[in-house]
């Protein structure tokens, strides 16, 4: 499961025959009379503020079991709480609603609206929204607002995002990256390159480094390049590889994929005898039909050894 920082509201509206946002006026029972030595059904009452699909009622229910932290077992991670604002993703159950799924179902937001734009699609609705989330005065709602933008994957939200990143504080310029790349920006690769030049061990660093294997802009395969010769993390460098390798398969990275054959990550070495193999279609660097992992390190000698001897030589370009 994502974080909540990375969840894709997009996927989750798809899913969703009811998504709405708006703030907690109750919780019952109230969190103080909980025993959080097992699992409590609650209910949370809403007041929606704006409907993006689904039903039009102001006051709605939502039924959810509170967290329990000393029996967490990954569900049941929503702990609403009276004043808090979210937008739910939800199916209905009789006169009541449920998240449809009990970690990522509700996304914490900002309070502030955007202009209602009438007769517009819930996606571009829910951008306005999010955008005007960024004038918040306060910085967690901010991030929140960044980080739902990069979950709606929208390519007209790149040019607010290329503002936050040159704009914004330190913390809202990182997650600002990774929301652009999400829309599939290219043009902030050389922000990504820059934080990942440090490594990719913490949020948002790793997030960034994830989301390298969905790029596949070919403008993109100069800075992919650049990120898998010069960063120190393998999660980094697996992502760019993979996106050189499955997304690009640009011929003139083919040396680049040659030279990570003897990467340090297994990952990395595998992804790159899977571009050469994606580029040429040579045998030697072709694993056999039902291969196992065990078949993997003999692949990649011969693949380097054909390399050696004639694929260095070819002109590619």
């Amino acid at each position: 499961m994502p974080p909540p920082s990375m969840a894709d509201v997009r996927d989750l509206a798809d899913r969703a025959p009811h998504v709405f946002r708006g703030q907690v006026m109750t919780v019952t029972p109230p969190s103080a009379t909980i025993d959080h030595h097992v699992s409590t059904s609650s209910v949370a009452t809403f007041r929606v503020d704006r409907w993006y699909r689904g039903e039009e009622s102001p006051i709605i229910s939502l039924s959810f079991r509170s967290p329990n932290p000393i029996f967490g077992n990954g569900h049941d991670c929503i702990d609403f709480q009276p004043g808090g604002y979210w937008l739910v993703f939800a199916v209905k159950k009789g006169e009541s609603f449920e998240m449809i799924d009990d970690c990522i179902g509700a996304l914490a937001i900002s309070p502030i609206l955007g202009p209602n734009l009438g007769a517009a699609n819930w996606s571009a609705q829910m951008e306005s929204d999010f955008i005007a989330g960024l004038a918040d005065n306060h910085q967690d709602a901010r991030l929140l607002s960044v980080q739902r933008l990069g979950g709606l994957k929208l390519p007209s939200s790149r040019e607010v995002l290329r503002r936050t990143i040159a704009d914004g504080d330190e913390l809202e310029s990182k997650w600002a990256v990774y929301a652009a790349l999400r829309t599939g920006d290219a043009t902030v690769l050389p922000d990504a390159r820059r934080l990942l030049a440090a490594g990719d061990y913490s949020l948002p660093e790793s997030a960034i480094a994830l989301e390298l294997k969905n790029i596949s802009d070919p403008v993109a395969v100069p800075e992919l390049v650049a990120i898998l010769n010069d960063s120190p993390g393998e999660i980094t460098r697996s992502s760019a590889v993979t996106a050189l390798s499955e997304n690009l398969k640009d011929p003139k990275t083919a040396p680049v994929l040659a030279a990570h054959l003897s990467d340090e990550s297994p990952q990395v070495r595998y992804m790159a005898m899977y571009g050469l193999r994606n580029i040429t279609r040579e045998p030697a660097c072709t694993l056999p039909s039902g291969w196992t992992e065990q078949d993997i390190e003999p692949q990649l000698q011969q693949c380097r050894e054909w390399w050696q001897q004639s694929g260095r030589l070819q002109p590619w370009h």
